[in-house]
């Protein structure tokens, strides 16, 4: 019998491309259908913008898989898309759509029609292309990126009972759900990356026989292998515990709870570094906290010296598809303090502490804690190596189980 063949339809480089990298490492991707992609050395340096964002749609990994993307008129469209002031929802829609169109045109004549070819597309922008992939027989994964439509009603109910931290984000509009929902249904398989996922996509009326949990695969970066922390024998004011937030800071990741967090911790030698974009609005008396940084959106790079610098990453999120930023903590053994409400990276004692909830109390109460403890601390940080080395193999054979016997 011949195996199944994959056709991965990638909408961005989420995750660094890490479904049709592990598919190919088992000779079953056919084809990569994306939106842009470019080697590096085709970048011309110096450039901002989409140029920039360019030299990250390439993988070494699959230099040699037939790649049909999309590049010069993705730039073209995303110039007129600009010119229209789309923004938001309506240029995230905008460009599901285009990708949808683009990508069902490339989809590959010479394949068998059947359930032995299997068809791969992210959320909210898969719904057109798997009505073909139906039309055709294939059998159809759907790669969910978040915990659904629960996830925006949990955001807007959030930010209404924090509004110190500013109105809600504007919630998706009634299409968006409605093809997602479409998505769903058309799906012969849903991969979510958390139990947490699964129960809401399952609450949302999601049949469970359909939802697999496939966690997202730990990667190491480039000279983690041999990086060694240390902890000091006590931390002290010359010498804190550095906490350190790694993602987009907003209500729902629970940031407002962080930072409350931090007004109770009083002279304990305790700081925090917050990396990434902010989508709140931030009270006056934790912009010049004492021991509150504010970093901001950096690059890659700087992001993994934050992971190196750092003692513990803290991801007390309210609703998280995943979590990558566990991941990447991981591969620097860093320890993590994390809620319930993600990815399950955290084994409670072993190489973090989960959170009974996300509240300010109990985020100061683990915090106290950890300034207390420094060789639990590097306890949990040597049981983190195990973790480093696993890569796709996992990924990989938790999705050749989803192929038809």
């Amino acid at each position: 019998m011949t195996a199944p063949l994959w056709i991965c339809c990638h909408l961005g480089a989420r995750e660094h491309y890490a479904i049709p990298r592990a598919l190919h490492r088992a000779q079953r991707l056919r084809s990569l259908i994306t939106d842009a992609w470019a080697a590096p050395a085709s970048v011309p340096a110096g450039l901002g913008g989409a140029f920039a964002r360019l030299s990250q749609r390439h993988h070494p990994d699959l230099a040699d898989v037939p790649v049909r993307a999309f590049t010069t008129a993705l730039l073209m469209r995303e110039a007129g898309w600009r010119l229209r002031r789309l923004e938001g929802w309506h240029l995230a829609i905008a460009r599901n759509q285009w990708f949808q169109t683009r990508a069902i045109d490339a989809l590959p004549d010479d394949v068998p029609d059947g359930p032995g070819t299997m068809l791969f597309a992210h959320s909210y922008s898969a719904a057109r292309i798997f009505a073909e992939g139906k039309r055709r027989g294939w059998t159809t994964v759907l790669g969910q990126i978040d915990p659904g439509a629960e996830h925006y009603e949990l955001v807007q109910r959030l930010a209404a009972s924090r509004p110190e931290f500013g109105p809600a984000p504007p919630s998706p509009p009634a299409g968006y759900l409605d093809d997602w929902r479409n998505e769903c249904g058309l799906a012969d398989w849903i991969v979510v990356n958390s139990e947490w996922s699964g129960e809401s996509l399952r609450r949302a009326g999601v049949p469970a026989a359909k939802l697999k949990v496939i966690p997202l695969p730990y990667l190491a970066e480039a000279g983690a292998a041999g990086f060694v922390r240390t902890y000091p024998e006590a931390f002290t004011v010359e010498r804190p515990l550095r906490a350190l937030f790694v993602g987009t800071a907003s209500v729902a990741k629970g940031v407002g709870e962080l930072l409350d967090a931090f007004d109770t911790l009083g002279g304990l030698p305790v700081e925090l570094r917050l990396v990434g974009d902010c989508a709140m609005q931030v009270p006056a008396r934790f912009v010049g906290h004492p021991q509150v940084t504010w970093v901001g959106a950096v690059d890659r790079a700087t992001v993994m010296a934050h992971y190196r610098a750092c003692d513990l990453l803290v991801f007390p999120s309210h609703s998280d598809g995943f979590g990558m930023a566990q991941v990447e903590a991981q591969g620097w053994s860093l320890p993590i303090l994390a809620s319930r409400h993600c990815g399950r990276v955290v084994r409670d004692g072993d190489n973090g502490r989960l959170l009974h909830d996300v509240s300010a109390n109990a985020i100061s109460d683990a915090l106290r804690w950890a300034a207390g403890a420094p060789r639990e601390l590097e306890r949990f940080s040597a049981n983190s190596a195990p973790l480093r080395s696993a890569g796709l193999a996992p990924l990989t054979d938790a999705l050749l189980a989803l192929e038809p016997a």
